[in-house]
C-alpha cells in the first residue's frame, strides 16, 4: 500500500534531456536544484481495484503538522476499491517530503508551488481534496486555476484562521503562548488531551492518537500568519465545483465557520455531525468516502 510515486517525467522529458548531462554545471545549479527537489515531494500511491476505470485520479493534501500519512490507513485504500487511482502528497518539510528551507520561512505560496508542482505532474488534471490547511492551499490554488472539482474538508475559511487561533487561546493558554514565544506551533498539538481536543472526536480511540502522536511535525509561523490575514482567498477569482465537508465535533473549524465558508461559494456544505476535525481519521470515513464518490460521479465529466 505504501507505493513512493515517482513522478510522471513525460511532461519533462525536454527538460531532463537539455539537463541531465549538465546536471552539476554551475550555470544550472540553482535550475537542476528546484527540479530535483520538485521530484523528492513525498508521494504516497494507492492500489486500484479496477484498472480500466474511467474515474479521474485524486490528489489529497493534508494540513496543519501532518503529512500524507494521514490519508494512508483509510482513504486511500477505499477510494481505490471505488476505482480511483489517488495520491497524497507531503508538503515541504513534512513527514517524508525534503526540508524546503527553514519551517518557519515557510509561507502558503510555497506550499501553493508545491501542490502546483504535483498537479502538472500528473497526467490527468486530479479533483482535488484538501483537508484544514490544505483545504485552504487548494482555495489559494483555485484563484489561478480550474480543476473538474475540489473537495473542503473542514479548510480553513478563506476570511482567516481566527475562530481555531481564539479556541486554542482559551481552551490552552500556556501553550498558546508557549508555542508564541518559541515560535514552535508544535507544542499546541503535542499532548493527547490537545491534540483530542483539537483535531479528534471522542470516536477515536486513545490508542490511535497515541500512533499519529510521533508522525506530527510542527508548522510554519509565517504561513499561519499568511492564514491569519496576511494572505487571504479572494474567493471570487474561484469558479471551479466545490463540495465542502465538515465535523459538528469540530473544534478547530467549528459548525458556524464552516456554514461561513459555504456561503462564500453558495454551495450547502455536508455535514457529519458526529465527527471532529480530522475526519479523514473517523472510524465512520466510508460515509465521507462514499459521499465524495457520489459528488464526484455527479459532476465530472471527462
Amino acid at each position: 500500500m505504501r507505493e513512493i510515486h515517482s513522478f510522471d517525467l513525460k511532461k519533462y522529458s525536454q527538460i531532463k534531456n537539455e539537463t541531465v548531462f549538465s546536471l552539476f554545471s554551475f550555470s544550472e545549479a540553482v535550475f537542476n536544484q528546484n527540479l530535483l527537489y520538485m521530484l523528492q515531494l513525498e508521494i504516497l500511491q494507492n492500489k486500484v481495484k479496477d484498472e480500466q476505470s474511467n474515474k479521474p485520479p485524486i490528489l489529497f493534501l493534508h494540513g496543519m503538522w501532518h503529512g500524507a500519512w494521514c490519508w494512508e490507513s483509510y482513504f486511500l485504500p477505499y477510494f481505490g476499491k471505488l476505482g480511483y487511482k489517488s495520491y497524497a502528497m507531503s508538503l515541504s518539510n513534512h513527514a517524508g517530503s525534503p526540508r524546503k528551507k527553514a519551517f518557519n520561512l515557510l509561507r502558503i505560496k510555497d506550499y501553493v508551488k508545491d501542490l502546483e508542482d504535483v498537479i502538472n505532474s500528473l497526467e490527468e488534471t486530479p479533483i482535488l481534496v484538501g483537508h484544514s490547511m490544505g483545504g485552504y492551499i487548494v482555495q489559494k490554488y483555485l484563484e489561478n486555476n480550474k480543476v473538474p472539482g475540489a473537495v473542503l474538508l473542514a479548510p480553513v475559511p478563506p476570511f482567516g484562521i481566527w475562530a481555531g487561533t481564539l479556541n486554542v487561546l482559551k481552551n490552552f493558554p500556556f501553550a498558546f503562548l508557549k508555542a508564541n514565544l518559541t515560535l514552535n506551533l508544535k507544542t499546541i498539538i503535542n499532548h493527547p488531551k490537545r491534540f483530542r481536543h483539537i483535531l479528534c472526536s471522542d470516536n477515536i480511540k486513545e490508542e490511535e492518537i497515541t500512533k499519529y502522536l510521533p508522525k506530527i511535525d510542527t508548522e510554519s509561523i509565517l504561513a499561519y500568519i499568511d492564514m491569519l490575514g496576511l494572505n487571504l482567498v479572494k474567493t471570487k477569482k474561484i469558479n471551479s465545483p466545490l463540495l465542502i465537508i465538515g465535523g459538528g465535533k469540530d473544534n478547530a473549524v467549528p459548525l458556524k465557520v464552516l456554514h461561513k465558508t459555504a456561503d462564500k461559494y453558495a454551495v450547502s456544505p455536508k455535514i457529519f455531525k458526529e465527527m471532529g476535525h480530522n475526519i479523514m481519521l473517523e472510524p465512520d470515513y466510508k460515509k465521507v468516502v462514499d459521499l465524495i464518490d457520489n459528488w464526484i460521479q455527479y459532476n465530472y465529466k471527462k
